[in-house]
């Protein structure tokens, strides 16, 4: 494991492997996304990599869907709910990168703001703030002489909201209920992964 490690960080040389660098311009992505239990789709856009490809900020928005079963007790009957309650989030993240050798790609992390818009079905609170960390790999296609703007990336990080699911009634209007299961939304472990193309 060190070996490869090794190998991924330092095998890098800029005079003989910038041809191969990733592309530093404005990207556009597009992918899925788990955050802790919830299932969503997601959409970026990324400013250029400044400082010699190191540091850049990229807008990420997009829907998830809230299982609404888990936010019920067990021994509720003859509730009406639908099976999904969905929600909008958008985050903006501060991102540092670094190359990796062997590999048109880029290692990165960042951290950043997040707020969630959510189905008055679900929530009584219907935006939530929240905070949203990742790290994360992004490979680029390419030949021996250079690498294409098409790449792949997969991230994973953390993600935390205020909201929970504390309504009981899932048609007509949301009322509170007393004494039932609430469940975080949109918080805790978080996966994602999809596509990108790099501009220039």
């Amino acid at each position: 494991m060190t070996l490869a490690l090794v190998a991924a960080f330092g095998a890098y040389d800029p005079l003989i492997d910038g041809d191969l660098a990733p592309p530093t311009g404005m990207s556009v992505g597009l992918g899925v996304q788990r955050l802790q239990d919830d299932f969503g789709v997601t959409g970026s856009i990324s400013s250029p990599w400044l400082f010699g490809g190191h540091l850049a900020v990229r807008v990420d928005g997009g829907v998830g869907w809230f299982s609404d079963l888990r936010a019920l007790p067990s021994e509720e009957e003859g509730a009406d709910f639908g099976a999904l309650s969905e929600y909008a989030y958008v985050r903006a993240l501060l991102l540092v990168s670094t190359r990796v050798g062997l590999a048109s790609g880029r290692l990165y992390a960042g951290a950043g703001p997040s707020v969630l818009f959510i189905d008055e079905q679900l929530s009584s609170s219907t935006t939530s703030p929240g905070i949203y960390g990742v790290a994360g790999v992004e490979l680029f296609a390419g030949d021996a002489f250079q690498a294409f703007p098409a790449s792949f990336f997969i991230e994973a990080g953390a993600v935390a909201h205020t909201a929970e699911a504390d309504v009981e009634s899932r048609g007509g209007r949301p009322t509170a209920s007393e004494g039932f299961i609430e469940r975080s939304i949109a918080t805790g472990f978080a996966l994602s992964a999809g596509l990108r193309y790099t501009f220039w």
